[in-house]
């Protein structure tokens, strides 16, 4: 079998997409030769995994083992013997072929725009990724060298914490951070208190007049985790710290989406003098050289996240690079690690899975979830899709009863149930997609939904698209609701978005002007990252799937705020703490 016909049975298969061999065919036409297409190929692959480049170190494994087939829905031995054998050549003949092919620019001569391919080393990137990738180590490196202090740090960080408040050493050593350099990286779990101190660093910065307040920034990747930023800095603000620093009465505490911030560049961003962004594990690579490289030359940069959590759906693990930076190298006098937790109580069920799962200790995660003394946690065996489905039939009684409730008391029934399911997978037998539909095939059994009403009382929302007209943003949630409870809606159905409403007015859409959405009565992880449920029941999926690693269920676990159930077996649960998400970038090189 040739090279191309490899690259087209691989495509059949699977394991490289539509778009993975066009580039390949492309880079043939170019001049490359038929190991440099399948090079092409994998890499493109590997950048739709998550991945900005290939180190060719890897470069003797199997193609179908070096790109991941998650949420594919297709079982993990269904390839072919023959192809599950097909590796790109090692060693010095892959570099030879890659130096000599026309497509590909060496990494002193990576600047040039006419190849599609860059070697830089041991690495094979996209010429676009190997470009981001320095651009943004270059402009991090700049801020983390430029020193602007204060005059006094020491009077403005006793301002903002009040009498007989706790002050942690890594919450002080943060205010210092931001007030003496331009970069400022927090990492901590939930509940470590984060967004108290995004309250604080900018009291601080203002009380110090290192930044106006009408020019400091709030934002973060999603809308929902916008709305939860503001919604936490606003409140913070009212508890003392605008008596202490009267400035911040001038400071509108308003959260913007990244990309909404980008867009209104000429507008607003162009003055910030500070910019503090909340939830950076969520930011992929495109994202965040877009904002560095936007931001104005003397603008703060201060970044939030959890680095223990899911890496960006697009390619890179920045916030996770950044922070691992810090652990030495230029970016150490940076970075602040919070430890001090003020939601889960030290020994409480959630705080001990999570530090389990963190740890990676496999054996202490399955007995804290077996444990009986402890209701927060839980496991519950589920291993095939009849109990799937039995589960999903059990939550559409439950969505039952809550429409109920809507529809009789729309002003005051909650928009969703407390319990909120989250799975590993979108596709495949334990996904979303299906789930969805089997909740609503049963809601149309128990009489809540005809085929022919779309928009039902009830019926939960997720928009997929960012849309400025209704100021909308990709990942917002919304329920629908029905017509007449607000003056002006003459009756019809109406979209409720609860995260954000402002001042007790409630943010209602009419389904016509709806962007693309979809219904959820599960979400996936990734999905939910950024939000927080009452209760959690996570379904991982099987053993052997490769998504299941120990990001992915430590982010689903500290989603909840008073209770986990996990439906899987021990052998699920163990699988996904032993299985770590392992990207390829350069990124913390160029940080080092």
């Amino acid at each position: 079998m040739t090279r191309r016909e490899q690259i087209d049975a691989l495509t059949g298969a699977g394991v490289l997409a539509d778009i993975d061999r066009c580039f390949a065919r492309l880079t043939m036409d170019l001049g490359a030769c038929e190991d440099v297409a399948l090079a092409a190929a994998t890499a493109s692959a590997l950048h739709r995994n998550g991945h900005t480049c290939l180190d060719l170190a890897n470069a003797g494994k199997p193609i179908a083992a070096l790109v991941e087939r998650p949420d594919s829905g297709r079982p993990e031995n269904s390839l072919a013997a023959e192809l599950q054998a097909v590796a790109l050549p090692t060693g010095a003949a892959l570099r030879e072929a890659l130096a000599r092919s026309p497509v590909v620019a060496a990494d002193e001569e990576g600047t040039a725009n006419d190849r599609p391919l860059v070697l830089d080393g041991d690495r094979l990137y996209l010429h676009r990724l190997f470009h981001a990738e320095r651009r943004l180590a270059a402009r991090l490196l700049a801020l983390a060298a430029a020193a602007d202090r204060a005059a006094d740090t020491g009077s403005a960080i006793a301002r903002v914490f009040d009498a007989g408040e706790d002050r942690t050493a890594e919450a002080v050593a943060a205010l210092r951070i931001a007030m003496e350099r331009r970069l400022c990286i927090v990492t901590g779990g939930p509940g470590t208190g984060k967004t108290t101190l995004a309250a604080k660093l900018i009291a601080a910065l203002v009380d110090a007049g290192l930044a106006h307040p009408r020019r400091i920034g709030l934002a973060a990747p999603t809308g929902k985790a916008a709305s939860r930023i503001q919604e936490s800095v606003r409140g913070k603000l009212g508890e003392g710290l605008l008596d202490r620093v009267p400035g911040l009465r001038e400071f509108p505490a308003e959260a913007w989406t990244v990309h909404r911030l980008l867009a209104s560049r000429t507008s607003r961003m162009d003055r910030l003098d500070a910019l503090v962004v909340d939830e950076c594990s969520m930011a992929d690579l495109a994202l965040m050289v877009r904002l560095a490289t936007a931001l104005p030359e003397r603008c703060r940069l201060i970044l939030l996240g959890d680095a223990n959590q899911l890496a960006s759906v697009e390619p890179g693990s920045v916030f996770s690079d950044l922070c691992r930076a810090g652990e030495r190298g230029s970016l150490a006098h940076c970075v602040t690690t919070l430890t001090k937790n003020y939601r889960f109580r030290e020994r409480s069920g959630i705080g001990r899975l999570a530090a389990a799962v963190v740890a990676g200790s496999a054996d202490a995660a399955v007995r804290v979830l077996r444990d009986g003394g402890d209701e927060t946690t839980r496991l519950e065996p589920i291993d095939d899709e009849a109990a799937f489905d039995a589960f999903a039939r059990e939550c559409a009684r439950e969505w039952s009863d809550h429409m109920k409730d809507l529809a009789a008391d729309p002003l005051g029934a909650a928009p969703f149930p407390k319990r909120r399911v989250l799975c590993s997978h979108r596709r495949g037998p334990f996904g979303t997609d299906r789930f969805n539909r089997l909740v609503e095939r049963r809601l149309a059994e128990l009489g809540r939904r005809t085929e022919q009403d779309e928009f039902y009382v009830g019926r939960p929302i997720i928009v997929s698209r960012n849309d400025r007209q209704t100021n909308l943003s990709n990942g917002d949630t919304g329920v629908v609701v029905p017509g007449g409870v607000t003056p002006g809606d003459w009756g019809n159905p109406r979209v409720w978005f609860p995260d954000l409403d402002r001042e007790g007015e409630r943010f209602l859409v009419s389904p016509s002007r709806l962007p693309q959405h979809e219904s959820f009565f599960a979400l996936t992880v990734h999905r939910a990252q950024g939000s927080e449920y009452e209760h959690v029941v996570f379904v991982p999926g099987p053993a052997e799937s490769r998504v299941n690693t120990k990001e992915l269920l430590y982010t689903a676990v500290t989603r909840a705020q008073s209770t986990v159930t996990v439906l899987a077996t021990r052998q699920s649960v163990r699988a996904a703490v032993l299985r770590t998400t392992s990207r390829t970038t350069g990124l913390l090189d160029r940080l080092r």
